[in-house]
């Protein structure tokens, strides 16, 4: 289960451990934006991933290897693992924690970080990291605080993309629900799109369910994308609707103008601040959606150009892409050994 990544410069910084985990029912947001961050620490320390083994997290673990990171596995406790391996660092994004595992985790290792969606409770690490548009509004009391979309984990794809030329007639619209899309809320749109006069470009994540029952639909304004080089979709849309995950500010990195709806928890308060922001409209948790108010919210924001053009516009202005490189710096230069 291993596969290292290298580095040609000299001695290693920091010996930095991952604690992430990823799969068909909460989705591949932790391991997806962690592996970004992995990739930019990677040229100057050991990076590794500690993850919990089983059936439902097996995605999130081969993804992990597929990129060249070695993976420790939890068998009973983190602790474990922790006492068998020399660690500096140890960075957790998962929402399974609560007080204890971070006194816990902390005596076994120099410094601790939390990358936070939601701010449940006030975290004893180190530092806390909040990528999210809506990070400022929480009061964190860390010592050290890097928050908002200055230190968005996107992959180098999305990283200065060109300004998008927005066209003044929407022909091609995007459908994204993340990687996994626990609800299966894409099932329920492909309903709702058959009869619109547009070619939709439809997103089957790595962690979907039963991705063969998507192979099977036969739609002459459908097209289905497994697992694709997501800025070459992006390219070629007018318009997306997305959940409000990692998938959004991709999109706004790409400046495709964007309706966004929730799908989980963690993601409300990003698309009310998206919307309060007038950067993406909010169509609200998913289960209060039906057809008729899904049709017309995208034929509003079809019918506005100049709106659509202005939140691409606004997208890209906000999101760079340059957001892991800003963490890896800060950690290496306040961080030692």
């Amino acid at each position: 289960m291993t596969c290292d990544t290298e580095w040609f410069g000299g001695e290693l910084n920091l010996r930095i451990a991952i604690r992430a985990d990823g799969g068909k029912s909460i989705g591949m947001g932790h391991i997806m934006r962690t592996l970004v961050l992995a990739k930019e620490l990677s040229f100057k320390n050991e990076i590794f991933y500690i993850c919990t083994y089983n059936t439902e997290n097996q995605t999130g673990i081969e993804e992990i290897q597929r990129n060249g990171f070695k993976v420790y596995v939890i068998k009973e406790n983190i602790l474990d693992v922790l006492s068998n391996i020399n660690v500096d660092m140890l960075i957790t994004d998962s929402y399974d924690v609560d007080e204890k595992y971070f006194i816990d985790t902390a005596k076994m290792v120099k410094y601790t970080a939390y990358i936070d969606d939601v701010n449940s409770f006030n975290y004893p690490v180190d530092l806390v990291i909040n990528q999210n548009i809506n990070a400022e509004d929480f009061n964190y009391n860390q010592k050290y605080k890097l928050l908002g979309l200055k230190y968005l984990m996107l992959r180098h794809e999305f990283r200065n993309l060109p300004q998008k030329y927005i066209s003044k007639q929407v022909k091609n619209i995007m459908i994204t629900m993340g990687g996994s899309d626990p609800v299966e809320f894409t099932r329920l749109i492909i309903e709702w799109i058959k009869d619109l006069n547009f070619n939709f470009h439809v997103i089957i994540g790595p962690s979907f369910k039963e991705p063969d029952y998507f192979k099977n639909i036969c739609s002459d304004n459908i097209k289905f994308y497994f697992s694709p080089k997501m800025t070459d979709v992006m390219a070629k849309c007018d318009l997306a609707v997305s959940a409000s995950g990692s998938s959004i500010y991709e999109l706004l990195a790409s400046g495709v103008p964007c309706l966004s709806t929730i799908i989980a928890e963690n993601q409300f308060n990003i698309s009310r601040k998206l919307e309060e922001m007038n950067i993406a409209e909010n169509l609200g948790w998913y289960y209060n959606l039906n057809k008729c108010d899904f049709k017309n919210s995208i034929a509003t924001l079809c019918n506005n150009y100049e709106l659509r053009k202005q939140r691409s516009i606004d997208g890209q202005k906000f999101v760079d892409g340059l957001g892991a490189g800003r963490i890896a710096h800060f950690l290496e230069n306040t961080f030692k050994v």
